[in-house]
């Protein structure tokens, strides 16, 4: 048995969390980008005319593949919160961290500006449906006041 305040509560610490969790993962985010583009520049006025080195090549690489994973993380961690907010039960597999291979082993190019534009897209799509999260957040939490008020 649970109480009012239990049932209220809950969603509001998954937002909390989630909330976290994207501000996070932005401004590690932003730093990563910026230690990037510091090295690029570095690399530019060290050796003009030659690409980047495979170190660097590497780490771009890795980089990439971390904030995949990061995003992939936070695009479950919305979707459970969004289910437990619809009074659902959340996914086991995503609650569990147990992902589908949607994002393979294999590197992507990120020279590619098909490749960058995709991964900008889910990034995209991941605001949006945090926003959407939020709005359901906030009409639930206002459907429980006004339950809460007729009761009292």
């Amino acid at each position: 048995p649970h109480s009012d305040t239990d049932t209220l509560a809950f969603p509001w610490v998954w937002v909390n969390v989630l909330a976290h969790l994207s501000t996070q993962l932005s401004a590690q985010n932003q730093d990563l980008i910026e230690k990037n583009l510091t090295l690029q520049e570095h690399l530019r006025q060290a050796q003009p005319g030659f690409p980047s080195s495979s170190d660097t090549a590497q780490l771009a690489s890795e980089l990439h593949q971390e904030l995949a994973n990061c995003l992939q993380d936070l695009q479950a961690v919305c979707s459970i919160v969004t289910q437990r907010a619809q009074g659902h039960d959340p996914n086991l597999s995503l609650l569990l961290g147990i992902h589908s291979s949607q994002h393979p082993g294999t590197p992507l190019d990120l020279q590619k500006p098909d490749v960058i534009r995709r991964k900008l897209e889910e990034v995209q799509q991941l605001r949006h449906d945090i926003e959407d999260l939020r709005t359901t957040m906030s009409d639930r939490y206002a459907q429980d006041m006004g339950e809460n008020c007729v009761t009292q």
